[in-house]
């Protein structure tokens, strides 16, 4: 199976920069001679759509650049006003690599939450929500604009209120909860 990586290598002496890499990242370069870039550890670069191809540094931006893969060697080729030259800055290629073994990649498990955090981020988010619908029911009342069923809710809202802040008194918390029913 393969899978992707990113190269990034250094014009002025073909080094790798760094590995990027969904795999496999043992990746060596080669510079013999102006130009010339030879990449050794890839399986050649990721076809299209998957695959972007090929980035140069924005230094580098008037160069051509080719590429073929042979007999494992992943060979760069760059050209500027048509003769072979270095870049000045760098290449990223974007390269397929084998994948990682399956036993060599580490399991990844969530931490178990812990309920107390789970809990208290709950009751904060309920009481939020009473505030919510308390606040416009308050203003009513303190504007002498509330109507019975203002009253009526602002009294539901605020006994829910109440009884969220005793949530934390109950024998089992924060393990089992028995939650206080939000006002209809």
């Amino acid at each position: 199976m393969t899978t992707r990586a990113a190269v990034n290598i250094l014009g002025a002496d073909g080094t790798v920069i760094d590995v990027t890499s969904l795999g496999a990242n043992a990746i060596t370069t080669e510079h013999p001679g102006p130009g010339q870039y030879l990449v050794h550890g890839t399986l050649g670069m990721v076809p299209p759509p998957e695959g972007w191809g090929y980035v140069l540094n924005q230094v580098d931006a008037s160069c051509s650049v080719a590429i073929n893969y042979n007999d494992g060697v992943l060979a760069v080729s760059v050209a500027k006003g048509g003769e072979p030259a270095n870049l000045a800055h760098s290449i990223t290629l974007h390269v397929a690599v084998d994948s990682l073994p399956v036993h060599g990649v580490p399991e990844l498990t969530a931490p178990e939450p812990d309920p107390m955090e789970v809990a208290i981020a709950e009751l904060n988010r309920l009481r939020s929500v009473a505030d919510y619908a308390i606040a416009p029911l308050q203003d009513a009342v303190d504007v002498d604009e509330a109507t019975d069923a203002d009253l009526a809710a602002l009294k539901s809202w605020k006994k829910y209120r109440v009884a969220l802040s005793r949530v934390i008194e109950q024998p089992q918390f924060p393990d089992a909860i028995e939650w206080p029913v939000a006002p209809a």
